[in-house]
Parts: C-alpha cells; structure tokens; sequence
C-alpha cells in the first residue's frame, strides 16, 4: 500500500515537472526587449546664462535632438551635474541639486536649485539656476558640466 502511494506521488511530481519544463521553455525571441540609451553632455559657461525675469531664475536652452515621441512617452530621461576636476575629485549629483543656504548680510537666507526641463513639442532641454528668494545674483552664473541620459 505504501508503494503504491510512493509511486503514484513519483508519478505526479514526475508529469507536473515534466509539464512545467515543457510550457515554460520557448524558442521565441519575441518576449526580449532589449534596453537602449543616449547619453548628452551639455557645457553651460558662465556668460551662457540669462536671466528670465518673470520666473525669477537663469536659464540656459538647447536642442535635445535626440528626444522623440516615444522616449518622452515610455522612457526615463535623468540629469546630472558635475562638481570638481575631471579625474581629480570630480563628482556628480542627480538633478535637481540643492545647493546649501547662503546667509547674506542682512540677516536673510536663500538656496539656489539647479534643475532642468525638457519638451517633446521644441526638443529643447532648459537648465535653471533657481534662488529660493527670485533675486538675481550674478555670482550663481557659473560654468557648469551636465549630463542627460535617456533610457527606453
């Protein structure tokens, strides 16, 4: 009695494997997607900056060509900026960056934000240079390196 259960089991476990290798293996090449990517290195020099009176910041705009519809609808695009010396001690930090607060002589305080935005209908991307209090100051212009990666 008992081999029979013991071989009934076998049989049992024997078929689902069996069955489980057979459905799940599959000679299609359909299924995989393979990731791709473009990466854009952006130079902005201090004297690359104007201001934008209304919004209250700096900016700087470019051509981002390689944004197309479908990048823009089902893939990710991420920023980065560049701190330090090439090879040096060169950072980077994802975009936006918050720089630390800066504490002028009046007693007041303000942060500048650097961030970015990018749009499908100009493929233009725009870097900002943000102060938390909208006064221009002409010390925030400063050369920059960015980085845009584009994955899909």
């Amino acid at each position: 009695m008992k081999r029979d259960i013991y071989t009934s089991l076998f049989a049992g476990i024997l078929f689902l494997s069996t069955a489980f290798i057979t459905t799940s293996c599959s000679d299609s090449t359909d299924d995989f997607v393979e990731t791709e990517w473009n990466i854009e290195h952006f130079t902005v020099n201090s004297s690359q900056w104007s201001w934008n009176n209304s919004m209250g910041r700096w900016e700087y705009t470019s051509q981002l060509d390689f944004l197309d519809e479908f990048v823009y609808e089902n893939g990710v695009v991420i920023g980065y900026i560049f701190f330090g010396t090439q090879d040096v001690d060169e950072v980077q930090s994802i975009l936006p960056y918050t720089s630390k607060s800066y504490l002028l002589d009046d007693g007041s305080q303000f942060t500048e934000t650097i961030h970015f935005a990018f749009s499908r209908l100009t493929n233009k991307i725009t870097f900002y240079i943000s102060p938390s209090d909208g006064v221009r100051d002409e010390d925030a212009r400063q050369n920059y390196n960015f980085r845009v990666v584009m994955i899909w």
